[in-house]
């Protein structure tokens, strides 16, 4: 048989839901339910239902559904075509001929002409005697020839050569096309002197091409060569070739040394990257920033389960590997960690001790959530019980993203022994799963027997690429607070401390939008600022609620000091606002449980939540406490 891709679709779905899923998972008929136990948690008795006459599946514990597609994407961290490839596969039906080569979009592929191109000027630039500052970074960071032309590295000088390449092109059609992409791209701007000149975005700077997963430049990521050059680091614009958060540095270098290992070592920067590439760890990749986007993460895991982080050696470095732990640990893998004290990084310790000692350290390494859980532990252990609960509290929110696994329970279990806790290990385990419902923010207790077939039934039904369900989330308190303070103070978000703000957002559209306006303003100057925030608003398609709240703190920005010096004092203003909002985040939780409590339906619901906003109570009165001692 063969067809197009939507075919193949829709002969998916018809068959029944379980056919697929019991070729990946044991599956049991119980009357007329098809039950297995859910590979995504750690299950002992079977939570995932499988209802054929909807087509979908869903798991209680994960409050996870889809049909047969979206089963086998999370199940085998598959992208969406690479899923029904792979469903192809076990059903013994030739995909290959359901794929029909797509007609590339003319500006996809003169957008890639063009960065292809600019690549090569930037390289044979680099590559002029003229080039000094050139020479000299290569000189500085031990790098050779032979690794500079392997990374494609590249010079943009203190001209507007790109420009003038561009312009030169003889045909006259294709010239302004190509000058047009390049703009979108971010690589030339319009000059403020002439509708018609342009300049070049990257000058006196060092060229780091950033490829796709198949070797194709997509961007850049360029390095200032001299000291009073702000930023010190610039990337490319996102667009409809690059969007920094799904990329990782040299993957496509890395991928047969990632499958061939089978781990791979991931780090913060470019420069890590290549040492670790130059000293024979060619098994690794870097972040783009201090984040990893899921589909980043979603590719690494498609090569291997076996993690390293070797982030900074710094505050920064370490908040950022504990961000990306959790990413991790919410898909049950457990990464290690190459413990670079005293070396701030992978490539000064490399220069610094070599390959022998970065084996040695690689072999020697130990859980990264380990870590984590030994930094929450003072040295000495208080006395007194409440504080004892504190700590075993932090140990939850570490593990939680591990559910309640073994790996979860065992650790907490030995933190409790650890700081002298006379209940038993019984009695912690279901402290820890009553923190974990909590963290669910659940309106109400998971349903009875006889209601959940009654909730299988109303779950979404995730299908395919063209009907994605997004649930559709209000702006919180507390995001509405942050999203005024940025927007009034953006010489905030320069600063790495900035980044520990985003923990309070959980709206996709806040977060993305903080993001592209801290992007921004590593291009802009502040008398554009007004100007450019508000023609974003006009370019993307925001909520009215978004819109609300961002043009009322515009109109209030020049109110607002843009143009903040000492550094200690931003640090300070950071710190305020992230106190700010640690409370109106208290304060929303209390609300939200005064809420649930009217509709408290038993007294033993109505006495689990007085018990809740007893607890709650305790540590509003703790962070307040705090706040005085710092005010003081």
């Amino acid at each position: 048989m063969s067809g197009t891709i939507d075919d193949l679709i829709q002969r998916i779905k018809d068959l029944p839901v379980s056919e697929v899923i019991s070729r990946y998972v044991h599956t049991v008929r119980k009357g007329t339910q098809t039950l297995a136990v859910c590979p995504f948690h750690d299950d002992h008795s079977p939570s995932l239902n499988v209802n054929d006459t909807r087509g979908m599946w869903y798991c209680f514990v994960d409050r996870l559904g889809g049909d047969a597609i979206r089963f086998v994407m999370l199940y085998k961290n598959l992208e969406f075509r690479d899923a029904l490839e792979d469903i192809c596969g076990r059903l013994g039906w030739d995909y290959a001929s359901y794929v029909q080569t797509k007609k590339k979009s003319p500006k996809f592929d003169l957008g890639k002409k063009v960065l292809t191109n600019s690549s090569k000027l930037y390289r044979k630039i680099a590559e002029t005697k003229e080039s000094a500052s050139f020479q000299h970074f290569l000189k500085t960071r031990n790098l050779d020839d032979e690794i500079a032309k392997e990374y494609g590295l590249g010079f943009a000088a203190n001209q507007s050569a790109l420009f003038d390449y561009l312009s030169s092109i003889p045909n006259d059609e294709e010239r302004p096309k190509a000058l047009s992409i390049a703009q979108e791209l971010g690589l030339i701007r319009p000059s403020k002197f002439g509708e018609k000149t342009h300049y070049d975005t990257f000058r006196d700077r060092i060229i780091f091409p950033i490829w796709d997963q198949f070797g194709q430049v997509i961007g850049y990521t360029s390095r200032a060569t001299k000291e009073d050059q702000k930023p010190k680091y610039m990337n490319s614009i996102d667009s409809f070739l690059f969007n920094k958060s799904n990329l990782l540095y040299g993957l496509h270098l890395a991928k047969p040394f990632i499958r061939d290992k089978d781990n791979v070592i991931v780090v913060e920067g470019n420069m890590d990257q290549i040492a670790l590439y130059k000293f024979g760890f060619k098994n690794s990749v870097a972040t783009m920033g201090v984040s990893m986007g899921e589909v980043a993460l979603t590719r690494l895991l498609s090569l291997t389960k076996n993690i390293f982080l070797s982030l900074d050696n710094d505050q920064a470095g370490y908040k950022a590997s504990c961000r990306i732990n959790a990413q991790f640990m919410e898909h049950g893998i457990m990464p290690k960690y190459i413990d670079l004290n005293p070396h701030k990084d992978p490539d000064d310790y490399l220069e610094q001790e070599g390959h022998v000692a970065m084996q040695k350290i690689i072999d020697d390494a130990n859980y990264f959530l380990d870590t984590e859980i030994e930094n929450c532990i003072p040295k000495e252990i208080p006395t007194i019980s409440e504080k004892k609960l504190d700590i075993l509290q932090s140990v939850f929110s570490i593990v939680s993203p591990l559910k309640n696994s073994l790996s979860a329970t065992e650790r907490v279990s030995a933190v409790a022994k650890r700081l002298g806790l006379q209940s038993d290990s019984s009695t912690i385990i279901k402290n820890y799963e009553a923190y974990l419902s909590s963290e669910e923010q659940k309106p109400s207790a998971r349903p009875p027997a006889s209601e959940q077939e009654e909730e299988v039934l109303a779950a979404p039904n995730i299908e395919g690429e063209a009907t994605h369900v997004e649930l559709t989330r209000t702006i919180s308190l507390v995001e509405a607070r942050l999203l005024q303070n940025l927007v009034q103070n953006p010489t905030l978000l320069t600063f790495d401390e900035s980044t520990e703000l985003l923990d309070f957002v959980e709206n996709p559209d806040v977060k993305g939008y903080i993001l592209k306006v801290k992007d921004l303003m590593y291009e802009i100057d502040d008398s554009e600022y007004h100007s450019v925030l508000t023609n974003l608003m006009d370019q993307n398609v925001y909520s009215a609620e978004l819109s609300s709240v961002v043009s009322a703190a515009l109109y209030k920005h020049h109110e607002i000091n843009l143009n903040l010096k000492d550094e200690k004092v931003i640090k300070k203003t950071i710190g305020d606002i992230k106190s700010k909002l640690q409370e109106v985040r208290l304060k929303e939780k209390k609300a939200a449980l005064q809420e649930l409590q009217k509709k408290a339906v038993s007294t033993e619901e109505n006495n689990e939540l007085l018990k809740q906003l007893h607890a709650l109570e305790k540590e509003m009165q703790a962070f307040r406490g705090n706040a005085n001692r710092k005010r003081k």
